[in-house]
């Protein structure tokens, strides 16, 4: 029989979401078959035993075509991110038995990454963090979590309107390979200009102004404390003004 007789595939782009699944189509009625063989095509970088083992099928295994086996096959391999493309396809069958075919293209690995609107001491502090490296794949959770990473990186600098960009560039020299730059654009720090208070009446506005030691507006009183506004320290300072008041 031709190879599409039953082809389970996905192709992703990068700005597919990670969640969506891929469509299942078949050609033949509903029949029990049993697996022949797998070979795998596409996944240079992995032994075979090891994609048809997270594959979940084995030679032997009693499979349907159409069925839930095959495209539970196919979501996991779209779940764990590394491949761009995923399908599996029947290259032989017979009355009883099927060949499979694992199809795979695998996601790039990085040959270079540079950072870009970043200090040296910054970039030292991030790079420890993000997760990227040097030969690493380049996958969407992967660019996904090092956005998230360095904006929290800078929110607990003060900068609360930091914008990430992660560029990819194929390396013309190294085909498999992507150059990354990680491009980080800072923006204003966010600072606090007024505290507003209300209903304080056992303490005057100064006292309690006064106990928010890392959270400071523009009063007089303030004049050489810093006046960056950081999450974290705001949540302590208000546990210092209960403190105060438990006095």
């Amino acid at each position: 029989m031709v190879a599409d007789t039953v082809t389970s595939t996905a192709t992703d782009t990068l700005d597919r979401a990670a969640e969506q699944l891929p469509e299942i189509e078949y050609s033949t009625h509903r029949r029990t078959y049993e697996i022949a063989d797998i070979a795998v095509k596409g996944a240079d970088s992995y032994e075979d035993y090891v994609i048809v083992g997270f594959s979940g099928l084995a030679v032997g295994d009693k499979v349907e075509i159409p069925g839930s086996q095959i495209t539970q096959a196919v979501r996991r391999f779209w779940k764990q991110g590394l491949f761009s493309e995923v399908r599996i396809v029947a290259t032989k069958m017979t009355e009883t038995q099927v060949w499979l075919e694992i199809q795979l293209k695998q996601r790039p690995r990085i040959s270079e990454l540079e950072y870009g609107g970043m200090k040296k001491s910054e970039r030292e502090d991030v790079e420890t963090k993000v997760g990227i490296s040097r030969g690493s794949q380049m996958t969407p959770n992967l660019a996904d979590r090092a956005k998230t990473v360095i904006r929290k990186y800078y929110e607990e600098k003060g900068f609360h309107n930091a914008d990430v960009r992660i560029v990819e560039q194929p390396d013309r020299d190294h085909p498999g390979y992507v150059k990354v730059l990680i491009d980080v654009d800072k923006g204003a720090k966010t600072k606090v200009a007024h505290i507003y208070i209300t209903g304080n009446k056992a303490l005057t506005h100064n006292q309690i102004n006064r106990a928010m030691k890392k959270t400071n507006d523009n009063n007089i009183m303030n004049f050489f404390r810093t006046k960056k506004f950081v999450e974290k320290e705001y949540e302590n300072d208000k546990k210092t003004v209960i403190e105060k008041y438990n006095e």
